[in-house]
């Protein structure tokens, strides 16, 4: 024994931190509140999904698993491309879209009571919108509500209901005619609730090590790794009990029911870098010799490869490349195996506020999306675009509930191959209702080349089986789409 008594277990180090936490989350909720931006990790616990399927994967129209199967070494798939864009919410995208689980009102609530407010049309959506709306942790949590999808209004700048908006064919023609001719997926679901940082750890590692938020520091030249006063909060997983698990899958099924919710969940948190190490699936690709990229620029708040300490710091990181390389990838026919695209800040990834056009960034993935099928790569290539979170708007589905850390709304997912399943929608596109997360695309990656999975999430996750026909002839044709005109509004 020592001197000074015996040496407190983690579990009562972990309490004593809790007044400290609380102190910390009145900031973070301050924060959250007048920024939005501020925008997992094992899973643990479980509960019973909203979507298709009593144990979360979808039924899909019965036939998509054994067309969609993959069998590795023996799929046309030779290039996978996983293109991540900004803030959006299936509905605010294709609630219109026809023969889709959309819809074209949703509910609100009183943010005082948090009593039921009604219904209120979805408005057309403006090329440019008038700001940012909150998109973290707790506004998801919010916006969810228990599976009520009526929180929406309530989150930081919700209160003017922009975004309770969608668009249309008109005001997103591009998007619409990938559908119209590939797939849509409308039980694709964000792998949390929110915000950036940790969605794009789950698009690498089927978790984000527990982290619920961005980093706390902006004022450095670097990012992550670059930048040693970068801060944020988790969930220590390594130390929640079953018991811990249940009781915060509680609270954030019964977000509203009480004052306070938030903070005795933020009680379980605790402080860490933004520089991590976990399993990446491109540790797995550089074990077997498998060629990968990852196509995005260097201290962004999307590069989630920055935040991974033996990535930034190792042989690796020179594979994380400017996202223009790949345009030079394909015309000299070297695309890698898999490769992330992720768009540059701005127009290009269509994150909302700040004068960004939609138009503007539905002409950059036209751009993108023209070059691969320009190349010789096109044939045997398959793209899954989705948006990382659902960014403060509206929503009508609720997600599973498969763990602590969510999942969150809907994000718009598209899915471009010669290799997708037929169905009806105007050009030959169908619509896959399987229920996938961000994992799914991993899962995806690791069943086209016999990986080993990572976490519960990929283990679990349906590897976008019902979004390919491997037993049809491929639609070599390309669909080529012309850049339009973007107006300013």
């Amino acid at each position: 024994m020592r001197a000074d008594g015996p040496r407190p277990t983690r579990r009562q180090i972990a309490r004593r931190r809790a007044f400290a936490a609380s102190i910390i989350v009145l900031i973070v909720v301050l924060a959250w509140t007048v920024w939005p931006d501020g925008d997992g990790a094992q899973p643990a616990g479980d509960s019973s999904p909203a979507g298709n399927g009593a144990d979360g994967q979808g039924a899909g129209d019965g036939d998509g698993d054994a067309v969609g199967a993959v069998v590795p070494g023996e799929n046309p798939i030779e290039h996978v491309i996983f293109l991540v864009k900004e803030n959006r919410s299936f509905d605010h995208y294709f609630g219109r879209y026809p023969g889709v689980e959309g819809a074209t009102e949703g509910g609100t609530l009183d943010c005082s009571s948090f009593r039921d407010a009604g219904t209120v049309k979805l408005e057309n959506a403006p090329l440019v919108q008038p700001h940012d709306l909150g998109h973290a942790f707790y506004p998801g949590l919010l916006a969810i509500n228990g599976g009520k999808m009526n929180g929406f209004n309530c989150i930081a700048l919700g209160e003017d209901l922009v975004g309770y908006s969608q668009y249309d064919r008109d005001s997103l023609p591009a998007y619409w005619a990938y559908a119209d001719r590939f797939v849509i997926a409308d039980h694709f679901f964000t792998s949390m609730y929110g915000p950036t940082f940790p969605e794009h750890l789950y698009t690498v590692a089927a978790q984000s090590y527990g982290i619920v938020d961005n980093k706390s520091t902006t004022n450095v030249e670097g990012n992550y790794c670059d930048d040693n006063t970068e801060y944020t909060q988790r969930f220590p997983l390594e130390d929640l009990t079953d018991a811990d698990v249940k009781r915060i899958m509680r609270l954030e099924d019964k977000i509203t029911a009480a004052p306070g919710q938030l903070l005795k969940i933020a009680q379980y948190w605790e402080s860490t870098r933004t520089c991590i190490n976990i399993k990446v699936i491109q540790d797995q690709l550089e074990r077997k010799d498998i060629s990968w990229k990852y196509y995005a620029l260097p201290d962004k708040w999307m590069n989630a490869l920055q935040a991974i300490r033996h990535v930034r710091f190792g042989e690796m990181w020179q594979k994380v490349q400017d996202p223009e390389t790949i345009l030079r990838d394909l015309k000299q026919d070297t695309l890698p195996a898999v490769s992330w695209l992720i768009p540059p800040e701005g127009q290009p990834n269509e994150h909302p506020g700040s004068g960004t056009n939609v138009c503007e960034g539905e002409n950059w993935t036209v751009d993108y999306l023209n070059a691969i099928q320009r190349s010789e790569a096109w044939p045997n290539t398959a793209v899954v675009i989705v948006w990382d979170d659902f960014g403060g708007f509206y929503d009508h589905l609720p997600p599973p509930h498969y763990d602590i850390m969510g999942l969150g709304p809907r994000t718009p997912a598209l899915i471009i191959s010669p290799w997708t399943r037929r169905g009806d929608n105007p050009d030959g596109g169908a619509i896959d209702d399987n229920v996938y997360e961000f994992s799914s695309v991993l899962k995806f990656i690791e069943e086209l080349h016999g990986l080993k999975s990572m976490t519960d999430r990929d283990e679990r996750a349906d590897p976008l089986s019902g979004a390919f026909d491997f037993t049809a002839e491929p639609r070599l044709d390309p669909l080529i789409l012309d850049p339009r005109d973007c107006p300013n509004s």
